[in-house]
């Protein structure tokens, strides 16, 4: 079973199958019809964006994750041509919902190609140390959490016209950006020694493991807290609390890889994969108290 999972991890579909899953999250806690089209647009999207990043980046992937580089090395021309298709396709069924639907879903990508490509010219690159988004200190982290918090909330919204639903999604969106962020800083602790090599500061490199943990289990406590204090103060329907279900998932495998040397599963499968375990709890809570 551990296998399997790693293998679907390796192939990006945890990845894509927890951000679909907080597509339908958006559409369920926000009150909205749980459509269809939205969890997929966004995991086509997700898996495309994804996959291309792994077969552009195989040098950097050798120094922090050499077997998940081996596997897009092995796979490269498969996971090219599927990326392509699933992104192709993702653009074709937005196109049935209208252009805005369009512009949401070329998000990721132009985000993308600006986090991973250089957006300065060489001399100023020189003088301000960077030349890419991703090499930012701590900017590369909420550029990436704001990317996948916005994307299903923003399609989500865009489906069911949502601007009488905009507060509880703005809250929905605060929300996963908090979870995501974490999700980021984590994949950045399992990279210290890599990015110590390329020369990259993030979180780990300067503040060390244990303080970025520390600091992960705070933010992950005030997100317990923002998921009870929404519905409290009427932004949102109560089932919004149920995002707080996740907290104590990540309390519990945050302090996990406190003690664990090798923490790519608990990366790439436990962590990846935890929006897909809090959309199967609210399914079961909601189909239980019938709310």
């Amino acid at each position: 079973m551990c296998s399997l999972l790693v293998l679907l991890a390796r192939a990006n579909l945890v990845m894509a199958l927890g951000m679909a899953a907080a597509a339908w999250l958006a559409q369920v806690l926000a009150g909205l019809p749980a459509e269809p089209l939205p969890p997929l647009l966004t995991f086509l999207v997700i898996y495309a964006i994804y996959s291309l990043d792994r077969v552009t980046e195989l040098h950097a992937d050798r120094l922090t994750h050499p077997e998940r580089a081996s596997f897009s090395q092995r796979h490269a021309r498969l996971i090219r041509g599927s990326a392509g298709a699933a992104y192709v396709l993702a653009l074709v069924l937005a196109g049935s919902r209208g252009p805005w639907s369009v512009a949401v879903t070329l998000l990721p990508l132009a985000a993308l190609l600006l986090y991973s490509f250089p957006v300065l010219p060489r001399a100023v690159a020189r003088r301000v140390g960077f030349s890419r988004l991703k090499e930012v200190f701590v900017l590369k982290n909420l550029w990436v959490a704001a990317t996948l918090a916005a994307t299903p909330v923003l399609l989500a919204g865009v489906f069911h016209g949502g601007v009488g639903h905009s507060t509880p999604l703005l809250a929905i969106g605060a929300f996963l950006l908090g979870r995501w962020a974490i999700n980021v800083i984590l994949f950045d602790v399992r990279d210290e020694a890599g990015d110590r090599a390329n020369g990259l500061r993030t979180l780990p490199v300067v503040l060390g493991r244990a303080r970025t943990l520390r600091l992960l289990q705070g933010l992950n406590a005030l997100l317990a807290v923002l998921a009870v204090a929404v519905p409290l103060l009427g932004l949102a329907p109560p089932r919004f609390a149920l995002l707080g279900l996740s907290c104590p998932y990540a309390w519990a495998y945050l302090r996990q890889v406190e003690r664990s040397r090798d923490i790519h599963f608990l990366c790439d499968v436990v962590s990846d994969g935890e929006l897909l375990v809090l959309a199967g709890a609210v399914l079961l809570v909601t189909r239980l108290a019938g709310f």
